[in-house]
């Protein structure tokens, strides 16, 4: 089961952004899938950090205030970000100082920074909503329900750049996905875009660019009737 971790050192900023957007994040309907650690949870959880005694192995994902744990901040921060690499946990971690969202994936390991305001708005109730129902799609919290659009966009893009650079007509597959990462992505999100061919474990110029045009339309298409 997906569960939720939110560290958060400032009980009052959370209440006021909440408040805005209506979610209760202490409220039972996610009980199931999230621990709300503010106030006087922080601080325990602070205290057993410290000693290196909390367990995070009930979390898939662990959502933290970048600037918590006071003078102790960049060793438990470290801590959280090699224990999320070694067991393929989402850290996310939240700061009103992040203007832009950022996000990395390495493996099953997902590494996203973003805007307090950000987290605390509608995209926190879309994003526990789909983690109740089985799904973990982190980047939901940072773009809310355009979140497979972002991923398509950034996958034009760099298709872009490797057509541009393709001086060959055809190029190992490996090689294609390589320079493509985020292409193994577009099977998971059930979309209806084109399957390039794959022959002697080569990709070719035409069959790239098919692929191309299929998620530019989809993308037109999506923008059209947001």
């Amino acid at each position: 089961m997906i569960k939720v971790l939110i560290i958060e050192d400032r009980k009052k900023r959370q209440e006021e952004f909440i408040a805005r957007t209506g979610i209760d994040l202490n409220e039972s309907i996610y009980n199931n899938i999230l621990d709300n650690m503010v106030d006087g949870r922080y601080l325990d959880l602070f205290k057993k950090l410290k000693s290196d005694i909390f367990d995070f192995d009930d979390y898939s994902v662990i959502i933290s205030h970048k600037s918590a744990f006071e003078n102790e901040n960049a060793e438990i921060l470290s801590k959280l970000e090699t224990y999320c690499q070694n067991n393929n946990k989402v850290l996310v971690l939240f700061s009103g100082g992040i203007d832009t969202n950022y996000y990395f994936q390495s493996d099953a390991y997902e590494h996203i920074e973003l805007n307090s305001k950000t987290l605390y708005s509608e995209n926190m109730k879309l994003f526990l909503e789909d983690c109740q129902n089985g799904n973990l799609n982190p980047l939901i919290l940072c773009y809310g329900s355009k979140w497979k659009l972002n991923i398509l966009l950034n996958v034009l893009e760099k298709l872009t750049k490797f057509i541009l650079s393709m001086n060959k007509e055809r190029v190992l597959y490996n090689v294609f996905l390589r320079d493509n990462p985020d292409i193994s992505k577009l099977d998971s999100l059930n979309l209806n875009i084109y399957s390039p061919i794959i022959e002697s474990r080569k990709i070719t110029k035409d069959e790239i660019l098919k692929l191309k045009k299929s998620i530019l339309d989809y993308s037109k298409m999506s923008i059209e009737y947001e």
